[in-house]
């Protein structure tokens, strides 16, 4: 019984096989996700053909039989589909910002607010659409609005999709969880008589259908949620940091009390997540190596790769001296609340101004953007033990998990798994097609995690 987990991530897309009788990852696969060039600065695009083809070309690489497929991915982006399913738009993706771009002399995201009272982020998908009809985009012939979790479902099953989970639903900008409901007075207003259709909730953790090889395939799931459910064993005293290409810190709520420095989101019927995202975690630890890159290049060493940029980095940052650094502000994306926000680098002196004070101050401030939204969390956050970190950044810098522990004050454990997502969409998989139960996920996370039973 072998449940695969498909994880659509702006970088990569990966896939991993788990057996469900011994607790193992018994494959992985990989693949990069590529960035459409665009002229207009805005724009963050990717090819929907190409993310689905890559998705069905690693499934086609299994040794191995599938007893359920489950898929997660990024959120919020959106693309346009014809009445065959015929793909006519690229990827806009999380980190598009057209919703607030001056058009016309108008910015959508600040029009949609005079117009109908509601604000939405910076790359929802509903917001992309309405900045979309604004400049004339929404291409001709379009029937249907959809993720590209969900467009990589659809190909996986060969027949559109018209649900899907409300952990990918949500996310676009429209969908309460608590109500079961889409904001009436926003959907009139984005979408109008006449626009494509959008996306239905499908119910919890269930199937969307069998594949050409009756393959039985989950409804697609959030990222965020897929790596909650296959790292969070107990939800009431553990909590989650993700620091991939953006960051997020995750606490489970029974409680449907919104708080402002924090998103709401569904949990698979389970209860609520309440989540702090951040737009530019790992980025921003990229911005920084290229940074170092650009001036090895200069210095004509043009032979230091990645690797060894990222190594030097972490030697400078533990030479002595460097407990002091620098106060560097990471939003350098903006932030959910204001996307005109960039970061700053402050508390220069005449001796402090070093690689390794950069490198430390850099990774601070990552986690200190995830930290801030302590203060608001109150009752939430007293019951929390523990934090899990996981993420590609996370594996790969040790620095970044000395500076949670020290900034939360938390048992800080970060697992030896690798891509924790595709893990939580094969556990997601496998439930919706009812090869376990949710009661017997839980001793199968111990063994898959903390090699105990």
């Amino acid at each position: 019984m072998k449940a695969v987990g498909i994880d659509i991530g702006t970088t990569n897309i990966g896939l991993v096989a788990v057996a469900l009788d011994t607790a193992q990852v018994v494959q992985r696969l990989s693949s990069p996700n590529r960035r459409i060039p665009s002229q207009d600065g805005f724009s963050y695009l990717q090819d929907p053909k190409t993310i689905a083809a890559t998705a069905e070309e690693l499934l086609s690489r299994l040794p191995m039989s599938a007893s359920s497929i489950g898929v997660n991915g990024q959120v919020h982006g959106i693309l346009y589909l014809d009445k065959r399913g015929k793909v006519l738009s690229p990827l806009y993706t999380w980190l598009d910002r057209r919703g607030t771009e001056q058009i016309n002399g108008e910015v959508p995201r600040e029009r949609l607010l005079a117009r109908c009272g509601r604000i939405l982020p910076n790359g929802y998908g509903l917001l992309t659409h309405y900045a979309n009809r604004i400049m004339a985009l929404v291409p001709d012939g379009a029937a249907r609005i959809t993720g590209i979790c969900e467009y990589v479902t659809e190909r996986i099953l060969g027949g559109p999709l018209d649900k899907t989970d409300e952990s990918c639903l949500a996310p676009f900008g429209g969908w309460d969880h608590l109500s079961g409901k889409h904001d009436p007075v926003l959907l009139a207003e984005i979408l109008p008589a006449g626009s494509p259709a959008f996306l239905a909730a499908a119910e919890p953790l269930s199937s969307a259908g069998r594949n050409s090889a009756g393959i039985p395939v989950a409804y697609p799931v959030g990222d965020n949620q897929a790596s909650f459910f296959a790292l969070v064993i107990d939800p009431e005293t553990a909590c989650l940091v993700s620091i991939g290409t953006s960051g997020q810190l995750t606490l489970f709520s029974r409680s449907s009390r919104r708080i402002p420095s924090m998103e709401l989101r569904p949990y698979f019927g389970l209860g609520s997540l309440q989540v702090n995202a951040t737009l530019c975690a790992g980025k921003a630890y990229e911005v920084l190596e290229r940074f170092c890159q650009s001036i090895l290049t200069r210095g004509d060493i043009k032979d230091a790769d990645e690797t060894f940029v990222y190594s030097l980095m972490e030697a400078a940052a533990r030479e002595p001296g460097c407990g002091e650094a620098l106060r560097v502000e990471t939003s350098f994306n903006g932030n959910r609340a204001d996307p005109s926000i960039q970061g700053s680098i402050t508390g220069i002196g005449l001796d402090n101004l070093s690689l390794g004070s950069l490198v430390r101050g850099t990774i601070d401030g990552i986690v200190r953007e995830l930290k801030d939204c302590r203060v608001d969390l109150g009752e939430e956050f007293r019951s929390i033990s523990t934090l899990i970190a996981t993420g590609n950044t996370v594996r790969k810098n040790p620095l970044l998990v000395e500076s949670l522990q020290r900034q939360f004050g938390l048992d800080t454990m970060a697992p030896d798994i690798d891509n924790a997502a595709a893990v939580g969409s094969a556990l997601v998989g496998a439930v919706a097609a009812g090869t376990i139960t949710l009661e017997e996920r839980v001793p199968l996370l111990k063994r898959l995690l903390w090699k105990s039973g």
